[in-house]
Formats: structure tokens, C-alpha cells, sequence
């Protein structure tokens, strides 16, 4: 073990030396292990300078790049957001995200449905009772519809009437208090 961190020491040395010198920077290089301004590599995508020795990643110090003028890798690992960020460029008014409405539906009374994942993918290997039960919608949750009402703009927030909707049953929720249209009779 000691011998491959000597090694690993010393291929080191060589890799920054090589790097110094295509650097030219004004400052020293510090080669210490043991300083605590000295980040380790870690054995990373984006790091090309990691070195395996006899199968142990060798710890080796990493090198500022900043002050020179050399450009950086950029990281592959970028999160991506999916937020209302769509803003008419006249007025600066917010816009519909279309595929919440190609995807989504609204009810009347503030939840958003959708189809369930893969209902038309590969329906040779599913059962029959599988695929009956893909052709159901189902509810999303309140954090979720209120993401969908945010990326939607009032329009489409309000309750929409069609001849023959096959979700005109679905559109009150009297059992809710809160969504509840008629008066409650304890009686019935």
C-alpha cells in the first residue's frame, strides 16, 4: 500500500511539473499532502488527470487553474429545472406551458388528471387486466396540481364546459367540504 502512494507521490511530481511549466504561473506550486489548501482530485468524468496505481486511485494535489488564463471543463453534471420561466417579450405576461396541456387535464374543482405511464408501450408483454387498468386516469397530488396551476395562465384555471364531456362526473367533489357546491343534509 505505502509503495503505491510513493508511487502515486511520485507520478504526481512529474504530472505537475509537466503542468507547471504550461501554466508559467508567477507562483509556486505547493506539493504538499498535508496542507489543508490543497484540494484532492477526485476520480471524476470531467477530471483527465487522475492516476490508478496498481488499482488504488492515487491521492495527488490538484492544481488552481484560476489564475491562469487557460479555460475550465465545464461540469457534466448539471441539474436541469423545469419551471414556468415563459414570458411574452411585448407585455412580459406569463405564457402556458403546452405540454401541461397536451398531458393534463383540469377538473372543475382544481385537480389535474392525467393517463398512466406507458399505457401504449410494448402492450404484447402486459396482461390483459394490466392493460385495462393503464386506460384509467389518475389524480395528481396538491403540490403537483399547484405546480400545473402556476404553469398555466388563468384561462385555463377556469371551468370549462363542453357538449358531451365524458368527465362532467368527475368535475364536482361533494364529498369535500371545501369543494362542496350543494348543502350538506346529514340525513341522506
Amino acid at each position: 500500500m505505502l509503495r503505491s502512494v510513493l508511487s502515486g507521490l511520485h507520478q504526481a511530481t512529474k504530472n505537475v511539473r509537466c503542468l507547471g511549466s504550461l501554466l508559467s504561473t508567477s507562483r509556486p506550486i505547493n506539493l504538499s499532502l498535508f496542507s489543508p489548501r490543497v484540494s484532492l482530485i477526485e476520480p471524476t468524468i470531467r477530471n483527465f488527470s487522475v492516476n490508478l496505481v496498481n488499482g488504488v486511485t492515487a491521492a495527488l494535489p490538484l492544481i488552481s487553474h484560476r489564475s491562469s488564463g487557460l479555460l475550465q471543463p465545464k461540469s457534466v453534471l448539471v441539474d436541469t429545472v423545469r419551471t414556468n420561466i415563459k414570458f411574452s417579450k411585448t407585455k412580459g405576461k406569463r405564457k402556458t406551458v403546452k405540454v401541461v396541456l397536451k398531458k393534463f387535464y383540469r377538473l372543475n374543482w382544481g385537480c389535474w388528471i392525467h393517463a398512466k405511464c406507458g399505457r401504449h408501450k410494448r402492450l404484447y408483454k402486459k396482461s390483459a387486466a394490466r392493460r385495462r387498468r393503464l386506460q384509467y386516469h389518475v389524480f395528481c397530488n396538491s403540490t403537483q396540481s399547484m405546480l400545473l396551476d402556476k404553469m398555466v395562465t388563468r384561462y385555463w384555471r377556469k371551468p370549462k364546459y363542453y357538449v358531451d364531456d365524458s368527465y362532467e362526473p368527475y368535475h364536482t367533489r361533494e364529498e369535500f367540504k371545501l369543494t362542496r357546491s350543494k348543502p350538506y343534509d346529514p340525513f341522506l
